[in-house]
């Protein structure tokens, strides 16, 4: 069993209820359950495993990709209080899609800047930095929303 392989089976087998994870368990080669147990207690002990997460990490789908993006008007709140090249880079990690409804709410100056630092990035989008990116949009969006700034 690769070790990439096992960490996904861990993964899964830890969302399972015991009673299946034990089913699963007992069928499976001594060797790969001495494997996997260790790595089961191990994603066990994060208590709040997101589950759409979960299935993006098992379908080797990129993380930040899988997560959710704020409403349009919270993003464009958000995303005014960044430099325009920040403000492209946390659209093209967190949330491609909204590039034109927040192109649209800028002023002109402000969209050609954001669009040209766009057409500089690296494509495809660096994983790391953009699951960083994402990061740092739902915190401050979290934030936002509880000092009711951008709710």
């Amino acid at each position: 069993m690769n070790p990439a392989g096992a960490r996904k089976a861990a993964l899964a087998l830890a969302t399972m209820h015991p009673a299946d994870r034990r089913w699963i368990l007992s069928r499976l080669p001594a060797d790969w359950r001495n494997t996997l147990q260790p790595l089961i207690n191990e994603a066990q002990s994060y208590t709040n495993l997101d589950a759409e997460l979960l299935q993006a990490v098992l379908a080797d789908e990129p993380t930040y990709l899988a997560r959710e993006v704020p409403p349009p008007d919270v993003l464009i709140v958000m995303l005014d209080r960044l430099s325009p090249a920040w403000a492209a880079r946390v659209l093209a990690a967190a949330a491609p899609d909204h590039a034109d409804i927040y192109l649209a709410a800028c002023d002109k100056s402000r969209a050609d800047s954001v669009r040209h630092e766009l057409g500089r990035l690296p494509t495809p989008f660096p994983t790391a930095l953009a699951d960083s990116l994402a990061r740092y949009l739902d915190t401050a969006t979290q934030a936002g929303r509880a000092t009711g700034v951008a709710s």
